[in-house]
């Protein structure tokens, strides 16, 4: 077994809550494409990383 990481461990943490997040917002305002989706949810992964949540 390898242990992760504590910074990576974090990272993964605030992004899966992002996902999380995203995903109840898009009941009421669901995304306009398959594209829009992914895009919206690497462009919030990138921010919770780069921003060090």
């Amino acid at each position: 077994m390898t242990v992760l990481d504590e910074d990576l461990v974090q990272y993964v943490q605030a992004v899966a809550q992002t996902v999380r997040d995203t995903l109840s917002e898009w009941s009421a305002r669901p995304p306009a494409s398959h594209e829009a989706t992914v895009g919206e949810l690497l462009a919030y992964a990138a921010r919770d990383v780069a921003s060090g949540r």
